[in-house]
């Protein structure tokens, strides 16, 4: 027997039970990576099931926050919010949490601001056989006004925290229009819309919006009437495919290349514009209504302008034959006796009703008040400012009826305006006929408006560039003729007052939704969209 042999059969052996020790071993750690790369993936779903809950109470708090409607005792006319209002508004939001949930399901307690919807009375998220909910956490911070809200998310044990700032501010919904009006509006001449505008005429017979094709709209143009109202009537906004879609110059359908849009001679809107919203509602959106309307606290500190003697005082007609203001355009025109101030500068003055002034080469610092008789119009003010000079805010009286030749504001000649005194409007003037006739014929840096100009009906002609909404909240539907916002101006445009060769230049409207509604407008103290540089995850 070979002695070599038999030793190299044992230490085969040997190799065997090593290499099956060795493929265990393996096995085992193999068995054991798989167990751990389950419970990782577990891991990780979880995670992800509890990032997705959170995320979804944020969504549900945005639901309830959009949900909220603020009673009338959230309302004011000033256009800053105090801490004890912001703190009122939380706790009015507690409220309404509660009656969407049940008290039973909500925790506030209103002495430290703390508002909770625990997981036990939030919602379950069931996630493919994991038990998902959220918690919701609302405080109240300062300085300024916000509603924080912090989500939990929790999914077997798997907690993730996001938070995100609500603020609580006054409502400007108004503000997110460049141009809003109760009535019908004309755009004429070379203005220049930088953003969407509005109207409220809900008569469908007759078109909301002439426009002409030297006007353009950066920005969509929306009304209160449905598109099938009008396809009834013997008029057309815009050239509309079998499908009810713009069309190109080929007839294909537009898309977003508005400068290639179809214009038909039967088209209302000739100018460039992206897009035409229907049935677009306005009744929740402040200062479209002479009740929301209280400007008395602006009278407060004032000075009133003196009255002048008869022999300083001319008569004009309004409106006037063209190139005269001592000649009536007609039969109806109105006569006024009217004291006339020159070459003087006034701070912080009211103008008492009646004075129906004349202003010449004036300049007007801090408030210019405008009185007139609230409730008709045996008392009233019809102003005209020429070559005058304005670095404040002009203010009215709030007429509850709209006289169009009784109470107006007529700007003639080079009015500039440099508002200095008040960064929410230039002219707050409700109700009355605001007429910028010829603002300035010369384009100029000085002839800017900032801030809102409001008004029954605002016509702007001439030169001018504004910062803010122009809002004309007169309710015209009563009238089926006139009365029409008119922003820029041909020789023709048929408006109620004369139009002059100075009165054609250049407009370009600028709204600015950062900015606040002047004081004066009553609305709600509402809790706004998130901000969304708040956001992180805790």
């Amino acid at each position: 027997m070979d002695k070599r042999k038999k030793s190299n059969k044992g230490f085969s052996s040997i190799l065997a039970v090593i290499f099956v020790t060795l493929f265990s071993v393996l096995a085992i750690s193999f068995t054991a990576l798989s167990n751990i790369n389950v419970q990782m993936s577990q891991n990780h779903r979880d995670v992800a099931i509890a990032q997705a809950a959170a995320e979804s109470g944020l969504a549900y708090a945005r639901h309830l926050i959009q949900t909220y409607v603020p009673p009338e005792a959230a309302y004011s006319i000033y256009n800053t919010v105090s801490d004890t209002e912001a703190e009122q508004t939380f706790a009015y939001f507690a409220a309404h949490v509660e009656t969407v949930l049940g008290s039973g399901n909500v925790s506030w307690d209103g002495a430290n601001g703390l508002l909770q919807i625990p997981a036990g009375g939030g919602i379950a998220l069931p996630v493919s056989g994991s038990a998902a909910s959220f918690s919701l956490l609302c405080e109240f911070e300062t300085d300024p006004h916000y509603l924080v809200v912090t989500s939990t998310g929790t999914a077997d044990g798997v907690n993730r925290t996001v938070r995100l700032k609500f603020p609580i501010r006054k409502d400007n919904k108004v503000l997110s229009y460049a141009l809003a009006s109760r009535g019908r509006m004309w755009l004429t001449g070379d203005t220049t819309i930088q953003g969407d505008i509005f109207s409220a005429w809900n008569r469908p017979e007759i078109s909301p919006f002439n426009m002409t094709d030297d006007s353009s709209v950066i920005g969509t143009i929306n009304t209160v009437l449905t598109r099938e109202s009008i396809e009834n009537e013997g008029y057309q906004m815009e050239t509309l495919n079998e499908d009810g879609d713009p069309v190109d110059a080929l007839g294909n359908p537009l898309g977003n290349n508005y400068d290639d849009r179809y214009y038909s001679p039967d088209d209302e809107i000739q100018g460039y514009h992206e897009g035409i919203n229907y049935d677009v509602p306005y009744n929740d959106m402040p200062g479209m209504d002479i009740s929301d309307y209280n400007t008395d606290e602006y009278m407060n500190g004032l000075t009133d302008i003196p009255s002048c003697p008869s022999e300083d005082r001319e008569v004009e007609y309004f409106p006037h034959a063209s190139g005269n203001y001592n000649q009536p355009s007609s039969g109806g025109s109105l006569q006024l006796e009217r004291h006339v101030y020159e070459n003087q500068t006034f701070t912080d003055v009211r103008l008492p009703d009646n004075r129906n002034a004349l202003f010449r080469n004036c300049t007007f610092e801090g408030k210019l008040y405008i009185d007139c008789y609230k409730s008709g119009s045996s008392k009233y003010n019809n102003v005209r400012f020429e070559d005058c000079d304005f670095n404040g805010v002009i203010v009215t009286d709030v007429p509850q009826v709209f006289k169009w030749q009784y109470n107006c504001l007529y700007f003639t000649g080079a009015a500039t305006f440099n508002n200095t005194a008040m960064a929410e409007a230039t002219i707050l003037a409700p109700h009355f006929n605001v007429n910028l006739g010829n603002t300035n014929p010369i384009a100029s840096d000085n002839n800017v408006l900032t801030g809102a100009i409001v008004g029954g009906i605002v016509d702007i002609r001439g030169n001018a560039e504004i910062y803010g909404t122009v809002l004309s909240m007169c309710d015209t539907t009563q009238w089926s003729s006139g009365y029409v916002t008119n922003i820029g101006a041909t020789l023709g445009d048929g408006g109620s007052e004369t139009t002059e060769l100075g009165d054609i230049g250049t407009i370009t409207i600028n709204p600015d939704q950062e900015k606040m509604l002047p004081s004066g407008i009553k609305t709600p103290i509402v809790i706004g969209g998130a901000d969304g540089e708040s956001y992180v995850e805790l």
